[in-house]
């Protein structure tokens, strides 16, 4: 497999000159070898009107994408340690559950991932169009 390879960069490295001559191993006579062209590996595109710079992003649409990752992230974050340190802190407080305090928690915790979700899925939409 790996021969073939070798060959083919062997010959892609020395061009062969017009003068060559090759040996043909049945007839035992010389033969004249055509050169090869390579294969054309650019093409020339028109040019445009100008040379076209490309628009970049402006330092406030940059500064929402960022900030509002970071929101995300935080609400994310806050929604998991409400949970568990209301839930925690209530337990070592008073040793037991109640089904009021551990309901509350939960739904702090989903109004905040819920906040989560709107602000990456908002930005992303506002992006897109900006």
């Amino acid at each position: 497999m790996f021969h073939n390879h070798r060959f083919n960069s062997a010959r892609s490295i020395s061009p062969i000159t017009p003068d060559t001559t090759r040996t043909q191993p049945q007839t035992g006579t010389t033969a004249h070898i055509e050169p090869r062209t390579p294969p054309a590996r650019l093409t020339l595109v028109p040019s445009g009107r100008g040379p076209s710079v490309a628009k970049g992003p402006t330092p406030f649409v940059e500064l929402i994408a960022i900030s509002a990752h970071r929101c995300s992230s935080f609400f994310a974050e806050a929604a998991v340690l409400v949970l568990v340190l209301a839930l925690l802190d209530r337990f070592m407080l008073k040793g037991r559950m109640e089904l009021g305090w551990v309901t509350s928690a939960f739904a702090i915790s989903l109004t905040l991932l819920a906040a989560s979700i709107a602000t990456d899925f908002s930005t992303r939409r506002w992006l897109q169009r900006h």
